[in-house]
């Protein structure tokens, strides 16, 4: 087992590491940005979505999807934003590199969810074992569990629609 020292190495290794990844993922979101406004070639997208597991991909798309001229399908490939590129005011890709670059776009990786945002998201699973918890304690105790059959299966619809939307 590491000590509190080694530990503490590693993590700081881990931070130069993360760091490290995380501008060379925007360093390359940018110049495929760049690559697909000039040739209208969004390929490497794929070829980076699917050497990023691990990472934030939701963010990495969304980056994608507001600056980089590109939509990622249901099948994890990516298709050109024609209307972006169209409208897109560059006389080619390396000004769009530049000013993806620049300090007026915020990196992939901008605005992560802090300690509080993270804790507050909503877990269904664990809702639903609350639930659970909650009908076995009043059994317990010699409650009356309320059940109507009805009701619960037009909530677990609702339920089941809302999942899906």
């Amino acid at each position: 087992m590491l000590n509190k020292q080694e530990i503490t190495q590693k993590i700081a290794g881990i931070k130069r590491s993360a760091t490290s990844l995380r501008d060379n993922v925007q360093t390359v979101l940018c110049n495929i940005a760049g690559h697909a406004f000039e040739h209208g070639d969004v390929t490497l997208y794929q070829k980076l979505y699917d050497a990023t597991s691990g990472l934030n991909r939701k963010k990495m798309v969304k980056w994608v999807h507001d600056y980089g001229f590109a939509q990622l399908q249901k099948d994890g490939s990516f298709r050109l934003n024609k209307t972006a590129r169209k409208d897109a005011d560059f006389p080619n890709g390396e000004a769009v590199v530049a000013y993806l670059s620049s300090e007026e776009v915020p990196a992939w990786y901008a605005d992560e969810e802090n300690a509080a945002e993270i804790l507050r998201a909503l877990d269904i699973a664990q809702r639903i074992k609350s639930l659970t918890a909650q009908i076995e304690k009043a059994r317990s105790e010699g409650r009356v569990v309320k059940y109507d059959f009805k009701a619960a299966s037009e909530a677990m619809d609702d339920l089941k629609r809302v999942m899906a939307a």
